[in-house]
């Protein structure tokens, strides 16, 4: 698991770059969810066999489910999180006088 902390809620463009990068995301997982849903239904569709084959494209069709079901889990738990830290409002431009932070031993969702 990649460890990387939480943005600055005080700085500008640590801001922007996280709500960017949550949008860039969503945009992903939606993509995804629709070339995996039009794959299901075209197994599902043409599908003709039996036995053996098909207990092997149920279980394929499931771990795909499965793999759309925690994309989505695992974008909605970053978006809380996300929500939860970063202010609705943008902060001010950042001033050159403003002292450094450290970084924040907060781990990213």
């Amino acid at each position: 698991m990649k460890r990387n902390s939480l943005p600055d809620p005080h700085s500008r463009a640590e801001v922007l770059r996280a709500r960017r990068k949550y949008t860039e995301r969503v945009v992903f997982a939606v993509i995804f969810t629709v070339v995996e849903l039009w794959a299901i239904v075209a197994v599902v569709v043409l599908f003709d066999g039996g036995g053996v084959l098909a207990v092997a494209v149920s279980i394929v069709l499931s771990a795909a489910l499965i793999a759309l079901w925690d994309t989505w889990r695992t974008l909605l738990m970053f978006g809380r999180a996300l929500r939860a830290w970063l202010p609705e409002t943008l902060p001010a431009a950042e001033e050159a006088m403003e002292p450094e932070r450290p970084p924040s031993s907060l781990l990213r969702l």
